[in-house]
């Protein structure tokens, strides 16, 4: 037995003539506050707002930004403009003193290695948060607000907190 699968099921119908509800409706209330303001106001200020007018009826009706409508669009902004920023992580980056060394002609590789692996510790530390030892690292961090979690590599890090109240 064979059953019929629907295979469009992303468009919209074409209700009235070749436009969907949705775009019809955006058009016939751009038209009627047009027809609305006609007996309102004086015929050149009437033209101005009926471009205007008509002009964002023709965006919200047929205008698509990246595959999406154009109220979508409109909606999203409105969201990202007013509704206030939560911003979760903000990673602190200390400026590392610079020291200067003294090269000697023998033992300068050891010396380069050795700086280089504490400017990685340092870098590590930068990059995480993380301070020389674990206590003072929690007392401050905790007085800051943050929270301490165990990543699951098993490594600790700490997070801002942010409270929705």
């Amino acid at each position: 037995m064979q059953f019929q699968v629907p295979q469009f099921i992303e468009t919209e119908d074409k209700l009235v003539g070749p436009l969907t509800l949705r775009q019809f409706v955006y058009v016939g209330v751009g038209a009627g506050a047009s027809a609305l303001l006609y007996f309102m106001l004086q015929t050149w200020l009437w033209f101005i707002l009926t471009v205007l007018i008509l002009g964002g009826a023709a965006a919200l009706a047929f205008v698509k930004v990246n595959g999406r409508p154009f109220a979508k669009v409109l909606s999203a902004a409105f969201h990202f403009y007013w509704q206030p920023q939560a911003y979760v992580w903000k990673a602190e980056h200390h400026a590392l003193p610079q020291q200067k060394t003294p090269e000697r002609a023998g033992g300068g590789r050891l010396e380069a290695i050795a700086q280089g692996m504490a400017l990685h510790k340092a870098w590590t530390a930068v990059q995480t948060g993380q301070k020389e030892s674990d206590k003072q690292f929690v007392e401050q961090k905790m007085s800051q607000r943050y929270q301490i979690f165990r990543e699951r590599s098993g490594d600790r890090n700490a997070a801002r907190r942010v409270d929705y109240r």
